[in-house]
């Protein structure tokens, strides 16, 4: 084929188009986030709106860690998830962007401070502290002794040799407690019996209310503080624990506060009051159920009377009107 043919040829082929730029990674997104929010004023819209995208990143990650920090300790895997939400929601102030040239350490960074949290919790939860059998044969000598010479745990055991962290530990940090008749009947065992003055004057109200009063708040306290640190943190904010009457807080300033969808906290407000009633339920201090409810049978209505006139028939009635009779 000639030359010139070639040349018309590849002349009617059409041009290919220009390459695409290659989709950014999520740790080029990361970076970019990291210096815009370095860059914006506190508290714009803008800044919230990139810790909430910076957060949405993050999130497989925690997920992750949380799932595997779940399976060794035996805890629940979303509560864990919250507690690194909680630990990592402001981390991007004290991380420096742009140490590794087309890499992003952030994700890293972030997982160290969530599983330190996870791991705190979950080892909270599961009560990692334990005493040894050898501090168990100790602590019941000191009883023994202690009921024998008339002196306190305490000091059985430091005759035994121990140091003062295992002695608080073991006798002095535990908790003695007291029924409250013997409380109000001033049989605490304390030395100094004007410990109840205020009950034996009457000042304090003793009556069975108030004893009931006090029973529910103490368990709606603990049943506060059983609840997962995300979810009794929404509950305490949007429930006004620990502020006046009439300053509670809207859910949408709660989750700006928090930096979490408004859906997610009005989920976790949910969650949180839902456990709170099953365990006040289960301890018998929960509100009474209505009839409803407690299967009681609906009665039906009395029907009215009915009228029992004529109704009008003809061109009256279908205008809506009662025309009169008219004699003949």
């Amino acid at each position: 084929m000639p030359a010139c043919a070639l040349r018309l040829a590849s002349a009617r082929l059409p041009t290919p188009p220009p390459a695409l730029p290659p989709a950014p990674t999520p740790d080029d997104e990361m970076e970019a986030l990291l210096h815009l929010l370095r860059e914006l004023p506190d508290g714009c819209p803008e800044q919230r709106r990139a810790e909430g995208r910076l957060a949405q990143l993050v999130r497989p990650h925690l997920v992750r860690a949380a799932s595997s920090v779940a399976r060794r300790w035996k805890v629940s895997a979303e509560d864990l998830e919250q507690e690194g939400q909680l630990a990592t929601c402001r981390a991007w102030r004290r991380f420096t962007p742009g140490l590794a040239p087309g890499r992003c350490l952030y994700p890293a960074y972030v997982l160290r401070l969530a599983r330190q949290a996870m791991e705190r919790h979950a080892a909270g939860e599961r009560n990692a502290v334990y005493v040894t059998d050898h501090a168990l044969k100790r602590l019941r000598r000191a009883k023994k002794a202690a009921r024998a010479e008339g002196i306190p745990v305490s000091t059985a055991l430091r005759a035994q040799g121990l140091d003062e962290a295992s002695i608080l530990t073991l006798g002095e940090g535990s908790i003695s407690t007291v029924s409250l008749d013997q409380l109000l009947a001033g049989e605490d065992g304390r030395p100094d019996a004007a410990a109840n003055a205020e009950t034996r004057l009457g000042l304090v109200d003793g009556t069975a209310a108030r004893h009931q009063h006090v029973a529910e708040r103490e368990a709606a306290l603990t049943a506060l503080y059983q609840l997962p640190r995300l979810q009794r943190v929404v509950v305490q904010a949007l429930t006004g624990y620990g502020r006046a009457p009439g300053a509670e807080p809207s859910e949408r300033t709660v989750a700006q506060d928090l930096r979490l969808p408004v859906d997610q906290v009005h989920r976790l407000y949910a969650q949180g009051l839902t456990r709170m009633r099953e365990a006040m339920d289960a301890k018998g201090l929960g509100p009474e159920l209505p009839a409803r409810s407690a299967g009681a049978v609906h009665r039906q209505r009395t029907a009215a009377p009915r009228d029992a006139r004529a109704r009008p028939v003809g061109q009256g009635a279908q205008l809506g009107l009662a025309l009169t009779a008219v004699e003949s």
